[in-house]
């Protein structure tokens, strides 16, 4: 039997200066995304309703599609699928039509949320005279009124957080790079 000899293919190695550039680009793409969440977090909420909404339109035009190409093809009636088609076309449309109305509601829940916290945290703290607790449920108000009359709060300091994680990185690449 003859003997076939093997050999390891070894992985191309990237040059430092193409490693540099990667390294760079992640923060970049969170610093953009986290100054978009930060200064249209409400457009940010209304274009994901509009791509859910499209997506779910989608689905029930494929099972509609789905229920006449059985009914043709076999002569059966399979009413499964024409409700859920129907349905998922109706709520596709209502999530795209009311994109906005929902954005809102969801600020509205969050702010309430919010308030209804900080007004717990202020009770707590005042029996308990527990002044830490007492500021913290005063962040809580300010920000759930911030989050009603303003933007959605949590994709403004999810934003926030991005932007200050991503300047850090970069910063930190560059302090690397110097010192080699």
């Amino acid at each position: 039997m003859k003997e076939e000899k093997t050999t390891l293919i070894k992985p191309k190695r990237i040059k430092e200066k193409e490693q540099d550039r990667l390294k760079i680009i992640s923060p970049i793409i969170l610093l953009i995304v986290g100054i978009i969440l930060f200064t249209s977090s409400d457009k940010l909420v209304t274009l994901i309703c509009y791509f859910l909404g499209i997506i779910i339109l989608i689905s029930g035009i494929f099972n509609l599609i789905k229920y006449y190409k059985v009914k043709k093809e076999l002569k059966i009636d399979d009413n499964t699928s024409l409700i859920i088609g129907g349905t998922l076309t109706f709520v596709g449309l209502l999530t795209i039509i009311l994109a906005s109305a929902i954005e809102v509601g969801i600020r509205y829940i969050i702010g309430f949320i919010l308030l209804y916290s900080g007004f717990q945290k202020i009770t707590f703290a005042l029996a308990s005279k527990n002044y830490i607790i007492l500021i913290e449920g005063l962040v809580f108000i300010i920000l759930g009124l911030y989050s009603i009359l303003a933007q959605n709060i949590v994709f403004t300091i999810i934003g926030l957080l991005l932007i200050i994680s991503s300047i850090m990185d970069l910063i930190e690449i560059i302090f690397i790079k110097k010192s080699s």
